[in-house]
Parts: C-alpha cells; structure tokens; sequence
C-alpha cells in the first residue's frame, strides 16, 4: 500500500511541531507525516497559520497555570515531566526567568470577594519576538536534521476517515493511511476540528458558547490591581482576564471574523492601557459551538467587517451595536456588578468584540490524550485547553502517546 505512515499530524502550530520534534529526535525509526494549511519556518504569510501557529504573532507570555491545565486530564507527572523537558530546550535559546504575579491590593480583592469572584494569580515566562524566533529556527532545523518527517505545507486536509486500524487522510489530491494520528490543528483550526469531530462521532458535550467583549481602559483606572495580571473567575459563569497591561488590542483573523486579541512584546505595541476579556459562559444545549460561531460572525457583520470599538457605557444605556443581539443581554448585569469593585469601568472604559473562546466541543480524553476512537489523539486547544505552553506540553505527551 502506497503512503502508508506511522505518524500523522494534522496542524503544525506548537502542539504539532512540539509533538513532531520529539517524535523526531526520540523515535527516529518511524516515518512522520504533518500537514499544515499555513507556511513553512520562515516563510509565514498569516498571523496564526504555519509553523508554530499563532505564537511568533502572539504576547509571548507562557503562563505557569497551564501546567495545572494540562494535568486535570493527563495527570500531574506528565505534565511536569513535559515541563521539565521544555525547560531544558528553552535553555538552549536563552535563560528565561518566571516572572511572578502580584496580587491585587487587599482592598480592592475584598471588593471582588463581595461580588462573588475568585482571583487566580498568573505567573509566566516572558518570550520576545527574538527569542521565539531562535526556538523556531531551532526546532526546524532539529525535525529536518532527524529526517524522518515529512511536513506538507500550504496544504489543506479534506478528509479524514478511519478504516479498520488506519486513517486515511486525503490531501493534495492523495491518501495517506496513517496508524496514528495527531489531530493539532489548534486556534486556527477550531470550526475545522468541530465538524471534524462531530463527523466521527465522538463529540461528548457541545450545551456552552465562550463568549463577551474585550474591556480597554488607562491603566490608571485599574491601579489597585497592583499590574497583576490575575484571572477571574464567578463559578462556571463568568472569566475575566488575564489581565493584560501597557499592549495594544489587534485583530486575530479567522478567514470571515477577526476576534480581539492583545500584543505587547515589542515597543511598538506598548501603550498605558490595560485589557481584559469578559466572557461568558453560556448554556446552549446541543449547539454551544455554532452559537459561538453564529454571535462572533454578528459581532464582525455589525462592526462593519472590523473589530468594534465603543464606550462601555452604550452597553449599559442599550445604544451600543450589540444590544440588537439577545444573547449579550447578560452583560449589562455583569458589568453593573463588576462596577462595584472597579467604578470607572462603567463610564472611562471601551469595550471592542468580536470576542470569544474559540473552544471546540468536549470529548472524551484518557490520560495519554487518546480520544475514544482507538488511535486517534489531540493536542493543543484540540484536546480543549488555551494557552501556548499548554499547547507544547500537550505536543510533547502526545508524542510519547502514540508510540506506547
């Protein structure tokens, strides 16, 4: 049988090609296929698509919390063995400190106890464009120097079929039967892998949207903060945060909507403005991912294909965009309630959707982040956890996954 492949791996962002130079470096007698709809290390044209994803484009910020992420479904050895084992590569690009969080001041997290909010602290390792770069250049050059991947790009998947113990990947006109396959298609890819996992049946829960507004005030606003860039949370209802300061709110484009996002690891994105995101937690019985999908697209229509910008204080009069759309009626209320704790909110801020969570549905996960479908696994934002070093930790497991 022609293009018949150990490994494949459908995404190459950072869970992909975590999982690809591992794969490479520690089992070089398999043959490893990846395909990837973007360019290839070095010749990126968008933001999110190609080698590495969305991190050369991203804030840079590793958050420590997503170790414990990553754990809730692999365990906590794994996930700080993977750690360890990112640590060391790291190494070899620069040394890089973790930087910890502050904690908001006592009075102000008294404030938000009264309101019903836990405060998550973040602590994170800060890369630049220069450092992500060097890593970039370096796992590239590893994965080639090892050859035995082969890494497809610019090219898209338009099939993916089990059959027997194999899956056939068609793309670029061909099969590929794979014995194991990777499925790390990650932010860009989340309306993909939704209708990817829905046609192999084995979506498990789709009842929650992720979805709000992105609020953007002067720094001064927020100083009894104290620059922590804490999340959070109200129960399963409502997140906030993490809490980014001195950055700019950029476009992240997803082919037909752009979703805010925030940069800061360069001058030029440097402002005295902090921002959060303000989400939701919506029940949607059987439809939370085309909900978040259809209210994203409404949000970009209304913004005149655009991100919208407008003060907080037209969502609590009924005069902004949005309040056309019921299903953000629930922000008026939160907003009020968040006012109690941080009064300026409601008339100095700016707030700017679409904003969401692109999450995929859930589905069933062992700990070696294996779906119920014998030899098909996930990484990344695919096995429904955001965050970049979430998503290498998870690349780097699943690597160890799919040859045991």
């Amino acid at each position: 049988m022609a293009n018949v492949i150990d490994v494949g791996i459908v995404g190459l962002g950072v869970a992909g090609v975590f999982a690809a130079y591992k794969l490479s470096k520690e089992h070089k007698g398999l043959k490893i296929i990846g395909f990837d709809i973007g360019g290839p290390q070095g010749k990126r044209r968008r933001v999110m698509e190609g080698f590495l994803g969305l991190f050369p484009g991203s804030d840079g910020k590793l958050y420590q919390t997503d170790i414990a992420k990553v754990s809730n479904i692999t365990g906590l050895r794994k996930a700080k063995s993977a750690h360890t084992y990112f640590k060391h590569l790291l190494e070899e690009i620069d040394e890089l400190k973790i930087i910890k969080d502050r904690s908001p001041l006592a009075s102000m997290e008294k404030k938000l106890q009264k309101i019903g909010y836990e405060v998550f602290l973040n602590d994170y390792v800060q890369m630049y464009p220069k450092e992500i770069h060097a890593l970039s250049k370096l796992l590239a050059e590893s994965i080639e120097a090892n050859k035995n991947v082969s890494f497809h790009f610019d090219s898209e998947v338009v099939r993916i079929v089990k059959q027997k113990d194999t899956f056939i990947i068609s793309a670029e006109g061909e099969d590929y039967h794979c014995k194991k396959l990777i499925i790390a298609t990650g932010r860009s890819g989340w309306r993909w892998v939704s209708q990817l996992y829905q046609s192999l049946g084995i979506v498990e829960n789709n009842d929650t949207a992720h979805y709000g507004i992105r609020i953007e005030c002067s720094s001064g606003i927020m100083k009894d903060f104290n620059k922590s860039n804490c999340t959070l949370y109200k129960g399963s209802d409502i997140e906030i945060g993490p809490l980014s300061w001195y950055g700019t709110i950029i476009p992240e484009d997803h082919v037909d909507v752009a979703i805010s996002a925030f940069r800061s690891n360069e001058n030029r994105w440097k402002t005295d403005k902090v921002s959060f995101s303000l989400i939701g937690h919506r029940y949607f019985p059987n439809g939370g991912y085309e909900q978040t999908d259809r209210l994203s697209k409404l949000a970009f229509v209304l913004s005149d294909d655009r991100i919208l910008k407008e003060r907080v204080s037209t969502i609590l009069s009924g005069k902004s965009r949005i309040s056309i759309i019921p299903e953000y009626d629930w922000l008026k209320g939160a907003l009020i309630e968040l006012a109690e704790a941080i009064p300026e909110i409601t008339t100095k801020a700016y707030y700017h959707v679409p904003t969401i969570l692109p999450l995929i549905p859930q589905i069933l996960l062992g700990e070696n982040l294996e779906t119920e479908l014998e030899g098909l696994f996930v990484a990344g934002e695919n096995a429904g956890i955001i965050g970049l070093l979430s998503a290498a930790l998870t690349g780097l497991i699943v690597a160890d996954s799919v040859c045991k």
